[in-house]
Order: structure tokens, then C-alpha cells, then sequence
């Protein structure tokens, strides 16, 4: 049987929404604040430069491959229960990365972390749109796109700082995020009252959302050892990047023939959402890529500390700060959106083409360069 969820009045929203922004900003954070520690974290742990993509690229993973699934228990349990049960994964698995004693160890627990961040990412959008009239959404996606940008622009020098300081360490880069995610599992519990709609007749494709990320899987790990393990013509190239193809060919197979597909490809194949998805993968790399590259340029090729290579990087996060505050409240008043993503998108591929031209020579300050021991023997 199906209840619907009754409207909320503002301060009702307001009041859900600080519990839901909370748990949100942890997730984001979680990606963020190693960005500009990664540096110290390998060193620390005499890790390689595989590995030190793999401390970033392990948590992405799992949370893009665990996505779609909390979207679809969500059509089954209650929704607050499922953000509860994500913030304890998370934290979960930001306890066992700040006890990680090897790299391994490492690159498994922000894997594990990754699980409950798909499940925040993706729950938060779906209780909002439970609470929050269509109309109204803009508005609020304002306050959501404006954490997001906190978490990403306070996330990297928070990192910095946190190694800077001798009596903390860069283990407190996972701690630190564990009472916040607590407070906002208490204040969802306080605030946020959703009714459990029930979807007749749901099913999960676990096979398809296996496929799907045991291709994924794959390639990015083909991509991390192709050029420095093996050649990119060999038998290695062939058989992971050929197995990556053939995991996501066999996963497009099961999507086309199941009743209730994890990825909806009749739904991904149309041109707006096709778009959308590129532009949300555009983004995802100047966010996450520009911010891991910086913070490893600005560190190793230009020998800053950890937090003044935090410093550097705000000018990058404050523009998603503005714009994302200003753009979503322009929509709401406006009803349009095709203007502001086309405009976006025109921005971020003139910033992609000004960061093509950085150097080591690029003038941003002291050009001492630092190597530690790993970049060294990798270099």
C-alpha cells in the first residue's frame, strides 16, 4: 500500500534540512580534506602513485556503484532509516581509515566509506524532493549546492591544517568528520518526520548494479598501472581493458532485458539527461580531479605546505561557492535552467584549458620543490 508523505511547512523543512545538509557535508568532506594530505598520508605510509589515485578513486567508486541501489531501497523502507543506516556505514568506515596501518588497508576502509557516501549523496536528493514542492526546489538546492561548496572549499585546507598540527596527524583527516556525522544522525532523529512510501512490485537489479562496477572497476584499474606496470599495446591492456568492455557490454545486456533495470538506459539514451550526465561528469572532474591534482602540484612540484597548498586552492572552491548560491536562487525566480548549465559548462571548459597550460614553471610563488620519498622512487 502506498501512504503519501505530507507536505511540510518552511521551518518544518528548514529544521529537516539542517540534519540532511549535515550529513551531506561529511560525505563531501570525506572526499575533500585528504585532497591537500595525500602527500603526508602516502609518505607516512610509503605508498605509490597508484595508490595515492587509489585513496581518492576507491571511495568514488563505491559510492557511484552503491548509488542507484539506496535509490531503489528507498522505494522500500523508510528513507530516514536508510540516511540513518548510511551515516553509520560512513562512519564505520572513517574510523577504520584513521586506524589503517599500510596503504591497503587504507585504499579497503575508504572503499567501505564509500558505501555510506553513495547512500548519502543519493538519499539527501531523494528525501529533499519528498519534502520540498518542485517548484520550490531551486531555492533550496541553493542551501544544498552551497554546502556542497563549503565542504569542498573548506575540505582541502582543513586537511592542510590537520597535518600541519603535530599533536593531531593526518588520521584525524578521517576522525575529524565522525562527530558531524554523528550530530546530524541525532538531529535527522529529532527533526526530520517522513512517512514510508511503499512502491508496489519493486525490484533490485543486483546483477546489473554488479556488472556495472566490476566494469568500472576494471578499467580504472587499468588506467592506474598502464604506462608504469605494462605498455599500453600488450597483453595486460588487452585482457583488462577488453574485460572492462565486456562486464559493461554484459551489464547494457541485463539493463535492456530485466523488468526494473538499476540504470534505466531508455531514460539515459535521451538527449537531456544524456547531457545532463556529461555535464555532471565535467564537473565531477573539476571538482575532485582539479582539487587531488592541485593539491599534489602545489605541494610536490612546488614545495608548499599542506595548508598553504589548501590556501591555494580556495579560489577554485569559492567560485563553486558563489555560483552555486547565486544560480539556484536565479531559478527559482526564473523557471530556467538551460542558461545557467550552458553558460557553466562554457566556464569550466575555458578553466580546463587555463589549467592545461600549468607547469612547473608557472609562476604561483616558491618554486622550491620538496620530493618525498615516494614521489622520488616513482618520478
Amino acid at each position: 500500500m502506498k501512504i503519501e508523505t505530507k507536505a511540510m511547512a518552511h521551518r518544518q523543512v528548514l529544521e529537516s534540512l539542517s540534519g540532511l545538509l549535515l550529513a551531506l557535508f561529511v560525505a563531501m568532506v570525506s572526499s575533500t580534506v585528504v585532497s591537500t594530505a595525500l602527500p603526508r598520508i602516502i609518505g607516512s605510509l610509503n605508498g605509490t602513485q597508484t595508490q595515492y589515485t587509489w585513496v581518492v578513486t576507491a571511495t568514488l567508486l563505491t559510492a557511484t556503484a552503491t548509488t542507484p541501489l539506496w535509490g531503489r531501497l528507498a522505494d522500500l523502507f523508510n528513507k530516514k532509516t536508510l540516511v540513518q543506516a548510511a551515516i553509520v556505514i560512513f562512519v564505520i568506515g572513517s574510523l577504520l581509515a584513521g586506524l589503517a596501518q599500510d596503504t591497503g588497508q587504507l585504499i579497503a576502509a575508504r572503499a567501505f566509506q564509500g558505501i555510506g557516501v553513495g547512500g548519502l549523496q543519493a538519499l539527501v536528493q531523494v528525501v529533499i524532493a519528498a519534502i520540498i514542492p518542485p517548484r520550490e526546489r531551486g531555492r533550496y538546492n541553493g542551501y544544498l549546492g552551497a554546502v556542497m561548496a563549503v565542504a569542498t572549499v573548506g575540505g582541502p585546507l582543513l586537511g592542510g591544517l590537520i597535518v600541519d598540527v603535530s599533536w593531531l596527524g593526518w588520521r584525524w583527516c578521517f576522525w575529524v568528520a565522525v562527530p558531524i556525522a554523528a550530530l546530524a544522525f541525532v538531529v535527522l532523529q529529532a527533526t526530520l518526520k517522513l512517512e514510508t512510501v511503499r512502491r508496489e512490485n519493486v525490484k533490485i537489479d543486483y546483477l546489473g548494479a554488479a556488472l556495472i562496477a566490476a566494469g568500472v572497476s576494471v578499467l580504472l584499474i587499468w588506467v592506474s598501472f598502464v604506462g608504469n606496470s605494462f605498455d599500453w599495446i600488450s597483453w595486460q591492456t588487452g585482457a583488462m581493458a577488453g574485460g572492462g568492455l565486456v562486464l559493461l557490454g554484459a551489464a547494457i545486456a541485463v539493463e535492456l532485458r530485466v523488468e526494473q533495470p538499476v540504470v534505466p538506459l531508455h531514460i539515459v539514451v535521451q538527449r537531456t539527461p544524456a547531457l545532463a550526465i556529461i555535464a555532471s561528469l565535467s564537473v565531477g572532474m573539476a571538482m575532485f580531479g582539479g582539487a587531488v591534482f592541485l593539491g599534489q602540484y602545489f605541494q610536490i612540484g612546488r614545495g608548499y605546505s599542506p595548508t598553504e597548498a589548501g590556501l591555494l586552492t580556495i579560489p577554485l572552491m569559492a567560485g563553486v561557492l558563489v555560483s552555486s548560491t547565486i544560480s539556484g536562487r536565479m531559478i527559482s525566480r526564473s523557471g530556467r535552467i538551460k542558461p545557467y548549465i550552458v553558460s557553466g559548462t562554457i566556464t569550466l571548459v575555458l578553466g580546463f584549458l587555463g589549467l592545461g597550460f600549468v607547469d612547473h614553471a608557472t609562476r604561483c610563488g616558491s618554486s622550491v620543490s620538496r620530493w618525498p620519498s615516494w614521489a622520488s622512487a616513482s618520478a
